[in-house]
């Protein structure tokens, strides 16, 4: 226990010097560039101007910090039913909206830690919380979605509300899984519930009410217009680096475009080859949830890095339930998705903090567990030559 409390202690001393003593040197323009985008958006839209086209510059330009010499359009790719959201935003100055923003983002990161303590099983002991809460904080997909501002936070807290509100409120868990799809990616772990009468009509309800929220922006054929849009963004971004998808991830490694493709399509059929088995062999429907979150990356055609925080659930889950061979593996692949690797490559100044959030979501971890392998040491070993390996790349060749 006293291993368990020092690992707990050690995880939040080193969130709070990454946070307060180890921010990188700050990047140009507003802070939450991607709500940037979202309030731009709900502001084009209240004008009736295209929030998907060109015409958003014209908002984003007056942002306070946004360079307006330079053309630096961020796009929208939001479902139209979060222009109603962002509608409402719009209508406040950005730094108050930014700041009810935050207390949004803020609000649903605290119920993230709870829903997936409870979804785990695990006990809402305060060393409990602080412990899921610390994991939370060292993994990096979540802290760049809540610098960002990304929709992704509040998004994945809804889809994992679903499961834990399923057998408790039809019309809660109906609310949260319309939260959810207005982050597609963050939806995708909803597929493993299906079949179950009850949470299969809460999210097929939830899917009309977001089609019908849609169409009251944007008309009742925005699903085409969507689809359309969506597609022309994706392959405008499909080998760049800022997308972690499986073609993306292997044209960055050398191979052509027409190789990476068939790597992405590879994987996307080993992906829902692993669906269907978890389906029938894994019974726990939290932890299908995880599982099945997990598998995002791989078959989704457009996905960053704080997409990541789909994998947050099953990282939790592990720390908190795994034991022996499984419990290494599972801290060695927690541990890769944890930390912001793109970062990283991009700005050589942040590498003490990141070096410190990898500490916390190490510590953490084996904090979470009943006890401490005799390999989890060794396992950490590796994982610091990995990255001591990426740091000093980054600083000799950093990332455009």
């Amino acid at each position: 226990m006293v291993t368990h409390k020092w690992l707990l202690s050690g995880a939040c001393a080193a969130i709070a010097i990454a946070f307060l003593a180890a921010r990188p040197h700050p990047t140009p323009g507003p802070v939450m560039r991607d709500f940037e985008a979202y309030w731009a958006a709900g502001a084009a839209w209240n004008a009736r101007a295209d929030p998907y086209g060109v015409a958003i510059w014209n908002v984003q330009r007056g942002v306070p910090g946004v360079d307006a010499r330079r053309d630096e359009i961020l796009p929208f790719v939001g479902p139209p039913a979060t222009l109603l959201v962002w509608s409402a935003f719009a209508r406040l100055p950005y730094a108050t909206a930014a700041a009810v923003w935050s207390c949004v983002l803020g609000t649903s990161l605290l119920v993230l830690v709870v829903v997936v303590l409870v979804g785990a099983g695990g006990s809402l002991s305060l060393s409990s919380v602080v412990g899921t809460l610390a994991l939370a904080l060292a993994f990096g997909p979540l802290t760049s979605g809540l610098a960002l501002g990304q929709l992704a936070v509040p998004a994945f807290t809804g889809a994992a509300l679903v499961v834990l509100a399923a057998t408790r409120s039809f019309p809660g868990a109906t609310v949260a899984a319309t939260l959810a799809f207005a982050q597609p990616n963050a939806a995708l772990g909803l597929i493993s519930q299906l079949g179950r009468n009850r949470v299969t009509l809460a999210i097929a309800l939830a899917a009309f009410l977001s089609y019908a929220l849609g169409a009251i922006a944007a008309g009742w054929k925005w699903p085409l217009a969507y689809a359309h849009m969506l597609g022309q963004h994706a392959g405008a971004e499909r080998f760049v680096a800022i997308q972690i998808t499986p073609s993306s991830v292997a044209f960055g490694l050398g191979a052509t475009a027409s190789s990476a493709r068939l790597v992405a399509t590879a994987l996307a059929i080993l992906a829902i080859g692993a669906g269907i088995a978890l389906a029938a062999a894994v019974r726990g429907r939290f932890a299908r949830f995880a599982a099945f979150s997990t598998l995002a990356p791989f078959v989704a055609s457009f996905f960053h890095e704080h997409d990541l925080i789909v994998a947050y659930a099953a990282a939790a889950w592990c720390a908190i339930r795994t034991r022996g061979t499984t419990r290494i593996v599972a801290l060695a692949g927690a541990l890769l998705v944890a930390v912001d690797w793109l970062g990283l490559a991009q700005r050589p100044t942040g590498i003490a903090q990141s070096a410190l959030l990898a500490v916390a979501a190490m510590a953490a971890f084996a904090a979470l567990g009943e006890r401490t392998e005799r390999w989890t040491f060794a396992v950490m070993a590796a994982f610091a030559a990995v990255f001591v390996a990426a740091a000093i790349s980054a600083v000799h060749h950093p990332a455009p």
